[in-house]
């Protein structure tokens, strides 16, 4: 007789695998189906060249609470993260450079050379934002109401937990989900540079730029984040984001999970609006009480449920998820690091300890945004770089050195050309804006890998090449992401969950989908005893 699991996760992405290893951690027997040959989805380390080890995609750590990493045991698992600091490095054409460190107070003396006043407003606004992504950390991992379906219970929970926000709370968090960044940076700062440096994180991951409405939550979002306790900083993982993925699966299969790679799933078998297993590409069916997708939405209804298993109301919804994306993965392989006109320091300092970003101004952001929507790869591109063989040599050859680059913008479907066109021409741009900054760089650079959204969804699966699996914005967000309706993780397929970036509480590596889907997973597994018993 054939085995039915407890549970099967599809796609061995880190939510998938942060998946398995809670489930199996409850006593669950799970199997983890991933179609490459090596698990971690878009957080993997690649040898892009020979001797390089390459963060190909997803390249930081920032969003991954202490919490999960205590829980599933990571540290024992050979996760070891490491605090970026200086948190950015900005130089500017002028020769000045401005450094936003994780201590406040330092940052604000960086920033006392540029402009004493802002200097004072930035105590005030690190304040501020640490007690709103406080709140916001309240909702985390709170399982989303279905608002529309009258859910009682679900709702006193969100105002059980948010008991202690007071309505000026309320007020401000709903502001932030709608005002421009441009436009809240505006009410704290007044030069241009210090604007620049704090607005690269209003558009991170996002299709839209500094100017557009909700762009300060997209800050927000990434202010929530911490590495080591250290709250709002950025870390880089020992061996790269595979190195992530690699001690998640290894928590997940200690507790008994199995993982098989290499296989890809066709569609979910449902028999009686029930979820029963999977079909795998090759035609073999796999049984299970459940099944769990980790992949992006769109992919997880239309493709692996079907439009002949779902109701119109549910498909129209799912085809109006946005899933835009700008971002342009460049990765560079050097001679040696970069040398700053700006940094007069040693080499390496603090340009290549924390994140290298090239952000002048927000009228720099907003133009090469500008350039995206309109169809075009930005001229200008914002983009910003991570070194990690200043700290960790041996990820390339001796001597060698490793860039990590996210920018944007480029977007998906370009209004003349092809990617197939633009893509050495948009890596040639990135490399001449650091050649700007940092001369000699050009000649520095002996590999380049160019990743537009295109790539990233050919190869990662995420759909537009947005990195979040779709976009942050209200209308996507908590009880109505990835739909209304199925917010909680639960879809409309009895027995069919999902644990990815496309549900609450959205994009970046921090295995909370997966935590918050568990949870879903398992009270439903214990009512499915009480009924029986009780009948």
């Amino acid at each position: 007789m054939d085995k039915t699991w407890d549970a099967i996760i599809i796609g061995g992405g880190h939510n998938g695998l942060a998946c398995a290893a809670y489930l199996a951690k409850a006593g669950a027997d799970v199997l983890v189906l991933e179609q490459e040959a090596k698990e971690g989805g878009a957080s993997v380390t690649s040898e892009t060249w020979p001797g390089y080890q390459v963060s190909s995609a997803a390249y930081v750590a920032s969003l991954m609470p202490q919490q999960v990493v205590d829980e599933l045991d990571l540290v024992k698992h050979g996760y070891k993260v490491r605090v970026l600091d200086p948190d950015y490095w900005v130089p500017y054409p002028d020769g000045s450079s401005l450094t936003l460190w994780n201590d406040p107070v330092r940052t604000a003396e960086s920033i006392r050379k540029l402009c004493p006043g802002d200097a004072e407003r930035f105590i005030e606004f690190d304040r501020y934002f640490q007690r709103v992504a406080n709140l916001m950390r309240d909702l985390l991992f709170l399982i989303p109401p279905n608002l529309s379906l009258g859910e009682i219970p679900g709702a006193l929970r969100v105002a059980a937990k948010l008991r202690h926000w007071s309505k000026k709370d309320i007020a401000e968090v709903v502001r932030l989900f709608t005002v421009s960044g441009a436009d809240f940076l505006d009410e704290w700062f007044e030069d241009e540079r210090v604007k620049g440096a704090l607005g690269t994180q209003t558009i991170l991951g996002a299709w839209c730029g500094p100017m557009s409405p909700g762009s300060a939550y997209v800050l927000l979002h990434h202010w929530i984040g911490q590495v080591d306790g250290m709250e709002g900083a950025w870390g880089w993982v020992s061996g790269g984001m595979g190195a992530v993925s690699d001690a998640i699966s290894a928590s997940a299969q200690a507790r008994g999970a199995t993982l098989r790679l290499g296989a890809p799933v066709r569609r979910v078998v449902i028999e009686g609006e029930r979820a029963r297993g999977v079909e795998l590409e090759d035609g073999e069916i796999i049984l299970a009480h459940r099944v769990i997708s980790s992949a992006h939405p769109i992919t997880t209804y239309l493709d692996l449920i079907g439009e002949e298993n779902l109701d119109e109301e549910v498909i129209q919804n799912v085809k109006r998820y946005k899933t835009r994306s700008g971002t342009v993965k460049v990765n560079i392989g050097m001679r040696e690091l970069p040398r700053p006109t700006a940094w007069k320091g040693d080499i390496p300092g603090d340009p290549h300890s924390g994140i290298f970003a090239i952000s002048p101004s927000l009228e720099y952001l907003e133009r090469a945004w500008d350039d995206a929507k309109y169809g075009r790869a930005s001229r200008e591109p914002y983009l910003e770089g991570v070194f990690p063989t200043a700290f960790e040599p041996e990820l390339a050859p001796d001597g060698r050195h490793i860039g990590l680059f996210y920018t944007q913008f480029g977007p998906y479907e370009l209004s003349e050309g092809s990617w197939d066109q633009e893509r050495g021409a948009y890596g040639d741009r990135i490399v001449q804006i650091m050649e700007d900054y940092c001369p000699g760089f050009k000649d520095s650079v002996e590999h380049i890998e160019v990743m537009a959204p295109v790539d990233l969804e050919e190869r990662f699966g995420l759909i537009g090449g947005n990195i979040m699996q779709g976009e942050m914005t209200v209308n996507q967000m908590f009880s109505f992401r990835p739909i209304p309706d199925y917010g909680d993780y639960r879809s409309p397929v009895e027995g069919f969950y999902l644990c990815g970036s496309g549900t609450h509480p959205g994009g970046g590596v921090s295995g909370i989908p997966a935590r918050n889907c568990s949870q879903v997973v398992l009270k439903d597994k214990r009512r499915a005893r009480f009924r029986f018993w009780k009948k």
